[in-house]
């Protein structure tokens, strides 16, 4: 009878541990969170098959919004076909399908409904590295000379004035072009003087990271209300970590720590992601030989 009971509390103890374990490895609030308002978003792929040949067994993936982030919660997603998630460090994560049969020159549509939390005002989520987000990437060209030469310049004593100088900056000399194909970095970005969404948040983003602002690039949509996403509504901005809160600006639309609850993460932009996140505008993928459009 006693060694049964010590089975029970071995068993209760290593139960005990591991669901210590698993709330340890979920985000940990630093402070209570709260997203007040409620966003339902639908999005679309089509996937066709342009060849004479059946497909089998082909994979495609689309990015989900951030399962939780500083403005946004995801609370539900459900989908028009089976999935799995695949996720990685930054928080970033997307829906795996496996196309079984696509007969030569067939469509399909892949759905999803998401549903969300928003919130206007910062909510502190985890421990920010503030390192991770300093540094010298794929078109943020830190250590470009002629970037630290308009830093320097653009600098104040206090981060919050120094983010408010290049913010006017960026938007008093920077040409808006509407959407280029290309991405061409802070630095041409600069050199230009002109750009769109992306090429904007490169620069915003290498001109703090000069002065020593941790600055995330992040990929998304805008969306006001309940609404069916676009490929036209895609965006590019930034997020900054200013006096112990990641805030969002949006130089392109002239925003300034304002309006977040209008926006809506896909993705936090980096290299050395193992999704592909690097590319801006890369939220939907496949296998080379099919043909895949946002609807």
């Amino acid at each position: 009878m006693l060694s049964v009971r010590r089975i029970s509390l071995v068993v209760l103890l290593l139960a005990l541990v591991s669901t210590v374990a698993y709330l340890m490895w979920l985000p940990q609030p630093v402070a209570e969170a709260d997203y007040p308002i409620d966003r339902t978003i639908k999005y679309s792929l089509t996937v066709k098959n342009p060849t004479n040949q059946p497909l089998q067994n082909t994979p495609v993936w689309l990015h989900a919004p951030l399962k939780q982030g500083v403005y946004q919660v995801l609370e539900a997603l459900t989908s028009s076909h089976p999935y799995q998630v695949e996720a990685d460090s930054s928080g970033n994560q997307r829906l795996k399908y496996n196309v079984d049969l696509l007969p030569p020159y067939g469509t399909k549509i892949y759905e999803v409904t998401a549903q969300l939390k928003l919130s206007g005002e910062p909510n502190a989520i985890t421990e920010i590295d503030s390192q991770t987000f300093l540094g010298e990437e794929t078109f943020i060209e830190v250590n470009a000379p002629k970037i630290q030469q308009l830093a320097q310049r653009l600098a104040a004593e206090s981060d919050a004035d120094t983010l408010k100088n290049i913010y006017r900056w960026v938007t008093a000399h920077i040409k808006k072009t509407g959407y280029i194909k290309r991405e061409q970095g802070a630095l041409q970005t600069l050199l230009a003087e002109a750009g769109d969404c992306t090429n904007t948040m490169y620069l915003f983003s290498a001109l703090s990271r000069a002065n020593g602002i941790p600055t995330r690039n992040m990929a998304g949509f805008t969306a006001k209300e309940n609404a069916v996403l676009r490929p036209r509504d895609y965006h590019n901005w930034v997020e900054v970590f200013v006096d112990g809160e990641w805030r969002l600006v949006d130089p392109d639309r002239e925003i300034f720590m304002d309006k977040a609850e209008e926006y809506i993460a896909m993705t936090i932009l980096r290299d050395g992601s193992s999704m592909e996140t690097r590319r801006s505008q890369r939220l939907f993928g496949g296998a080379e030989l099919l043909e895949i459009t946002m609807n």
